[in-house]
């Protein structure tokens, strides 16, 4: 029986002994995770910025009642068409220059010849519209001053190339229309001129809505701007003008 204890106490022993000799297994160490870093946001969106370099702060003509924009060239008689027809044609030749605009100059004056009868006769009937219209006033000093802003309307430096292009083309047009056909085509040629205009102010209106929007958005401090304000059909832009008022030809 002693054996037998000594036999086990041995086997025991050994026992202990390998496994105190048996490697000890390395801890695996796990890293933790990278810390989860939000991507930056991204830029804000370019300010906008007036159509054709016009200024930051302009007055455009208010909307009329049915949607379309109340120029100089609204609500006028049949001859005050033609005769603004005339001015758009005039200020052209005066404010545009260059190579090929140059030539504007040289077809206004066959214009004013070719036509010189029915212009005259649209001068003289808009004289006495405008007598009539302004009674106890000196209406004729009442026309002359409107010829003035309108020649300044016409010059709007962020629709000139577009309008020089527009006008060498109404009035190389007009130089093949037969005298009796001026008017109709006058007051047609006046209408898509005016359209250059309208669409400008459009494209205006609608830059001052999207920079409000934009400094709602990405500003720190709003940007400083001009709210949209009415203007009569007988107000010109606030704009520098290089045209000077001229004296009426009839």
């Amino acid at each position: 029986m002693r054996r037998g204890y000594k036999n086990v106490a041995a086997i025991i022993f050994t026992v202990a002994t390998i496994s105190a000799c048996a490697p000890v297994p390395k801890q695996v160490v796990v890293a933790p995770p990278p810390p989860v870093v939000a991507p930056p946001p991204p830029p804000p969106p370019v300010m906008p910025r007036p159509p054709g370099g016009a200024a930051t702060s302009m007055r455009v003509p208010a909307l009329g009642l049915d949607g379309v924009r109340i120029t100089p060239n609204r609500g006028l008689s049949r001859d005050e068409q033609i005769w603004h027809f005339r001015s758009a044609l005039n200020v052209a030749a005066l404010n545009c220059q260059g190579p090929v605009w140059s030539q504007i100059a040289t077809h206004y004056n066959k214009f004013i010849i070719t036509h010189k009868v029915q212009l005259s006769k649209s001068s003289k009937t808009v004289d006495r519209e405008y007598v009539a219209r302004y009674p106890g006033q000196n209406g004729l000093r009442v026309r002359d001053t409107k010829l003035t802003d309108l020649y300044n309307y016409f010059a709007l430096p962020p629709v000139r190339s577009e309008y020089c292009d527009a006008a060498l083309r109404k009035v190389t047009e007009a130089n093949t229309v037969p005298v009796a056909a001026l008017p109709e085509y006058a007051m047609g040629g006046l209408n898509d001129l005016d359209g250059i205009f309208i669409r400008f102010f459009d494209a205006y209106a609608k830059y001052e809505r999207d920079l409000v929007d934009w400094n709602m958005k990405y500003a720190s401090a709003p940007a400083i701007m001009s709210s949209p304000s009415p203007m009569s059909s007988s107000s010109n832009v606030s704009q520098p003008s290089a045209v000077q008022s001229t004296t009426r030809p009839y």
